[in-house]
């Protein structure tokens, strides 16, 4: 698997508008999303590109993939590896990474975009976490698995023995209480029975309420 990297203004624009269309859930849910300085829903187009222009710096984002390469690079091969075991299918031969300034620390898209903020402090941990979301994503559909559901288990994968080497230690500040009843049912059957594990969560949410 390997990642190319690509970022621009165009990219940014893009980027903002989305963020500012999807600035309600993003609140809702307990993201603080960048976005560029004095812009808000009611910045116009020409406003929102004068303002990236402004803040774009194409050293940072070439410094920034640069690393991001070089660190995945470090591990991709056992991540590989142990991404095909665990989901029983073969990896993208390519992932496409978009470099950003805004919206959340990280995003993904199927079947193999990942969007990077470059402020984000995590930097190569979360391309792990984006890409084991795209993997995840065909049983979150399926299962009608929920958002907080959704990153408790890729925390979960990621913190588990299997992907150890990565040396993730990371867990978001709050999951909504949906650890109460999915840590358990992880640790009995994800890795026996991605299936059943699945068909679980909406049993044991419902008796959690």
């Amino acid at each position: 698997m390997e990642l190319k990297i690509n970022f621009g203004r165009e990219f940014e624009f893009k980027r903002v508008k989305n963020t500012l269309q999807m600035l309600g859930w993003f609140l809702d849910n307990g993201y603080k999303p960048y976005l560029p300085e004095k812009i808000d829903k009611q910045s116009s187009d020409k406003e929102i590109k004068t303002q990236i222009i402004k803040e774009y710096n194409i050293r940072k984002y070439e410094n920034v993939g640069k690393r991001l390469a070089r660190d995945f690079n470090d591990k991709q091969n056992q991540f590989t590896e142990i991404l095909e075991e665990v989901f029983s299918t073969k990896v993208p031969s390519l992932v496409e990474i978009y470099l950003t300034q805004y919206g959340v620390g990280g995003s993904y898209d199927i079947p193999n975009i990942v969007v990077f903020n470059i402020n984000n402090k995590k930097e190569v941990k979360t391309i792990f976490h984006e890409i084991v979301h795209i993997f995840l994503e065909p049983n979150i559909l399926k299962y009608g698995i929920n958002h907080n559901e959704k990153e408790r288990i890729v925390d979960l994968i990621l913190n588990s023995q299997p992907f150890s080497f990565l040396h993730y230690n990371y867990w978001q500040g709050s999951y909504n209480g949906v650890e109460i009843y999915l840590d358990q049912l992880f640790e009995k059957y994800f890795f026996r029975g991605r299936g059943r594990f699945f068909n679980k969560i909406k049993e044991s949410r419902i008796s959690s309420v």
